[in-house]
Formats: C-alpha cells, structure tokens, sequence
C-alpha cells in the first residue's frame, strides 16, 4: 500500500508539470493569422521573447511538479522526518502551486496585451 501512494505521488507530480506546460503554452505559441514581421530584429526579439518564456515555463513548471512529488513521498514515507517537516513540505508545495498558478495567470495575460507575437 505504501508503494501505491509513493507512485501516486509521483503520477501527481508529473500531471500537475504536465498541466501546467499545457497551461503555458496556450500563452507562448502565436496565434494563428497574425502577420508576420519581416525586419529581421523584430523577429529575433520575438524569438528571443518565446525561447525566454519556453524556458521559464518548463523550468518553473518542472520545478512545482517535483516540489509536490517529493513533498507527497517525505510526507507519506515512514521515517526520521518529523511532523512538522513533513507538515511544512506539504505547505510550501501547496503554497508554490498556488502562487505560480497566480503569477501565471497575471503575468501571461499581461505579455499577451503587451506584446503582439
């Protein structure tokens, strides 16, 4: 039984990555119809603005995935750690999760009023 919720917290990490990196990239990939700009510094700044976002998307969402892995393995594995760490993974994953989601509907609304790509 222990070994189902280990792996259970391992499928919830790797969901929630996944959830999230759909999430975002519903906000980097340009929409389809917008015209495309033939001056080759705006296409390298739009270029570079995609690969920034990509990356910051996939390394912030990997990193709330396993977050909440590890958390659910040390908080449901008997062991040498305490109630009150375990008590705290579970609120730094909890809070993480939310927190990124919120900075992830602001600020990706906001690139996408700000900058037309």
């Amino acid at each position: 039984m222990n070994t189902l919720v280990l792996l259970s917290g391992v499928l919830l990490g790797a969901l929630v990555f996944v959830g999230t990196l759909s999430f975002h990239a519903v906000f980097l990939i340009p929409a389809p119809g917008t015209p495309t700009p033939t001056d080759p510094a705006v296409v390298a700044y739009r270029d570079t603005l995609r690969i920034l976002g990509w990356t910051s998307a996939v390394a912030m969402d990997l990193a709330l995935g396993f977050s909440l892995t590890i958390a659910w393995i040390a908080g449901v594995s008997k062991g040498e750690i305490s109630d009150g760490t375990k008590r705290g993974m579970f609120i730094f994953a909890t809070v993480f999760l939310a927190v990124w989601l919120v900075f992830s509907f602001s600020i990706y609304s906001i690139f996408r009023v700000l900058i037309f790509y």
